[in-house]
């Protein structure tokens, strides 16, 4: 039995296919016998017959001023579907402009503890990519410091460079010696309690100033993250 959900693909009715199909039983025929074997009402059958003949899939001679309908060689269906295809392509540049591009929805996390601590900077080395930090809190290595220490090694292990804009309190101190790091002391009048690490692609890492444990706030939105990289940028350039 004929699948007739590929001739609706193409772009016909329901009516239109019986009709169609018809004719292929008949071969040319007058409207009145068509509708007969299609059970379609001879009104109905006669403006069918004209959009078929529209779509170039049906035909007509006339015989002694008589309209005889036959189908036409069904390759044109194939005709049909190119249409639709160039049709469809046609649009698709004006479609585009006119979809309005997704709000993003930031996701928000926050981790607490030495755990915590460390799965955020483990997710730092997961994303595989340089990183930027603006302040130093010192909270890895007052809190996990043996812990911090192998993470270093792992991050240089991995190539990952980093680049810290430090207080401006913070110079020679040790958290300056690590491999891969440039480094530049933001003015003394800028205060930056906090330490704000911009790495992946689209991640924003907070340490809070709490002395007594360690608070992040992860957040994941590509519109923060080049708020914060910008905001680098500018404090990099003012920055000895």
């Amino acid at each position: 039995m004929m699948n007739i959900e590929i001739l609706k693909q193409v772009g016909l009715t329901n009516t239109e296919i019986k009709i169609y199909l018809a004719l292929f039983e008949l071969g040319p025929s007058l409207a009145s016998k068509i509708a007969g074997k299609a059970s379609v009402e001879r009104a109905v059958t006669y403006h069918i017959l004209e959009n078929l003949i529209k779509k170039g899939i049906v035909g007509y001679v006339i015989k002694e001023n008589r309209k005889y309908f036959s189908s036409t060689n069904p390759e044109k269906l194939l005709d049909l579907l190119k249409e639709k295809e160039i049709a469809v392509k046609e649009i698709i540049p004006e479609l585009k402009r006119l979809r309005l591009p997704l709000k993003e929805e930031p996701s928000i996390e926050v981790y607490k503890g030495k755990e915590g601590l460390k799965t955020v900077l483990n997710d730092v080395l997961d994303e595989k990519k340089d990183y930027l930090i603006i302040g130093y809190t010192g909270a890895a290595e007052r809190l996990v410091k043996y812990w911090f220490a192998h993470w270093q090694r792992r991050r240089v292990k991995l190539r990952i460079k980093r680049k810290v804009l430090f207080p401006f309190l913070m110079k020679g101190q040790e958290s300056l010696k690590y491999p891969l790091t440039q480094s530049k002391f933001l003015p003394k009048n800028y205060s930056t309690p906090a330490s704000t690490l911009i790495y992946g692609t689209d991640k924003i890492l907070i340490f809070l100033p709490i002395q007594e444990d360690f608070t992040g706030i992860v957040i994941k939105s590509k519109e923060v993250w080049n708020s914060y990289k910008n905001t680098f940028d500018i404090l990099w350039k003012m920055s000895k």
